[in-house]
């Protein structure tokens, strides 16, 4: 057997890919498992540059280095490759290169013989991408986990809760330091430290009992090692979006729930209140009358000393004072219903404050109007409505001891007519605010408050049908507002 049938023999024998290439990397020879893998016949791959043929554009100049590399070391080197076959699939090999020598040393040539592994490296990267896949939907299930607890915590307040699922999103993203998240409900924002908008974003809509109350964003940073969402991601911010909309609704519907029975006790000790109120105001009327009526009867004998005739009308004065309480307890107590007729709603209003107009001027305060021209008339008591305004300017003018400003206003809006009084005090605690409408609640001296005047004014808007509500911060001044339903007009103000 002459060497070159050997040679060719062992190239046909030996189990794997065997090529044999110049140092310039051109191809000499080839076995029939490279035509087989690659595609090509030995006669398309003689004299071509075997990395114009099988290796990508973007890995040549590496390959080539380390061809160069390995015939310097002249023994055997191995490293892991792979090519590109004819039909444009890659092909693994584990290759083997051994620098050929003529009979002077003088390198001309490398063998290279190469194992196909890529049924290998295909099972390795399905296994990676099962185990990718396992750990990513290992940390959604975390996510999902950690959420649905914090559903159960009812005890914590509706900002710790949504700060908290936004903290817990990143870390059910690929990339959890370079995912970020924000959460808007309302006017309020909650969102991861950096959060800034990508190209790469899930976001959707809040809708809370058919509301769009607010939204869901996702944003995953441009320069990320993975940019963009898996399907499973997805899926995840779908169920999360469910989940906070379920929170937050479970949330306010138990607020609302706790608020009504608050307001239901309420209601029942305010009863019981203006019925011990009412019963109070009674028996002392009679007794009370008396007593004012016999000092006024003794205040008209000639020739009173000084000092009795002074004793004399310090008790009328405190009768009376006294009787203008029990009149607020009998109002309180609904033993005094309204008269209603239907009144021009600014001139009463302008009427009521003429009788403040002195007090206010002995404190440095401008009473500022601002009325509505186009108010119907409305159908309520004047009496009622006179005090309503005369109790409400009072206490402004009482909050404000170094003077300031008291603006009234009269407003039509939607068939209703609103009394805004508005100071520039120095407002009140939360504390303070929850507790005005408490009978016999004030923060005046004794002499200057009976802790009945906001009590009053309640129940007289209660029974006009309308609503009252109070705005105050401390050093923000207290704004009152007052609505009262115009549904039924004097028939002359109809069109």
């Amino acid at each position: 057997m002459n060497l070159q049938n050997y040679y060719d023999t062992v190239m046909e024998l030996t189990h794997g890919i065997v090529v044999t290439l110049d140092l310039d990397g051109g191809i000499i020879h080839g076995n029939s498992e490279l035509e087989h893998l690659s595609g090509y016949h030995l006669q398309e791959l003689a004299g071509r540059d075997w990395f114009e043929v099988f290796i990508p554009r973007d890995e040549r100049d590496m390959a080539r280095r380390a061809l160069l590399e390995s015939v310097q070391d002249r023994g055997v080197t191995a490293f892991a490759g792979r090519i590109r076959a004819k039909d444009g699939d890659t092909v693994y090999v584990n290759w083997n290169l051994k620098p050929l020598t003529d009979s002077n040393g003088e390198i001309v040539s490398l063998l290279c013989v190469g194992q196909d592994v890529t049924d290998l490296v295909l099972r390795e990267k399905g296994l990676l991408r099962e185990r990718f896949t396992l750990l990513e939907r290992n940390k959604e299930l975390n996510c999902l986990y950690s959420l649905s607890q914090l559903m159960g915590e009812i005890h914590r307040t509706m900002d710790d809760l949504l700060t908290q699922v936004v903290e817990l999103l990143p870390a059910a993203f690929q990339n959890p330091e370079m995912t970020y998240a924000r959460l808007r409900l309302g006017h309020k924002i909650y969102e991861t430290p950096g959060f800034e908008e990508s190209d790469f974003m899930l976001k959707s809509d809040l809708v809370i009992n058919g509301e769009k109350r607010g939204s869901l964003t996702v944003a995953v940073r441009n320069d990320a090692a993975r940019p963009g969402f898996l399907e499973d991601e997805r899926d995840l911010f779908t169920t999360v979006v469910q989940q906070v909309v379920i929170l937050v609704s479970k949330r306010e519907t138990r607020l609302a729930k706790q608020e009504l029975e608050r307001q239901l006790r309420q209601s029942d000790r305010l009863a019981k209140i203006g019925q011990f109120s009412a019963g109070v105001a009674h028996e002392i009327n009679e007794p009370l009358a008396n007593i004012l009526g016999f000092a006024e009867l003794a205040l008209q004998s000639p020739d009173l000393p000084e000092q009795v005739a002074t004793d004399l009308n310090n008790i009328v004065e405190s009768s009376l004072h006294a009787r203008e309480i029990i009149r607020k307890l009998m109002f309180f107590g609904r033993q005094l219903p309204p008269q209603p007729a239907f009144i021009d709603f600014n001139d009463t209003v302008e009427q009521a404050l003429r009788i403040t107009e002195s007090g206010a001027r002995r404190g440095d305060i401008e009473i500022v109007r601002e009325y509505d021209r186009s108010l119907p008339k409305i159908l309520a008591d004047p009496q009622h409505m006179k005090q309503v305004v005369v109790n409400l300017v009072v206490n402004a003018i009482q909050a404000m001891v170094d003077g300031g400003t008291v603006t009234v206003r009269t407003i039509g809006l939607d068939s209703d007519a609103y009394l805004v009084v508005e100071d520039t005090g120095p407002g009140m605690t939360p504390d303070v605010l929850k507790m005005i409408f408490t009978p016999f609640f004030t923060t005046k001296d004794v002499d200057k408050g009976s802790g009945l005047g906001l009590s009053v004014i309640h129940g007289i808007v209660k029974a006009h049908g309308g609503f009252i509500q109070v705005e105050s911060s401390p050093d923000g001044g207290t704004r009152v507002e007052v609505a009262f339903p115009c549904h039924l007009r004097d028939p002359e103000d109809e069109p």
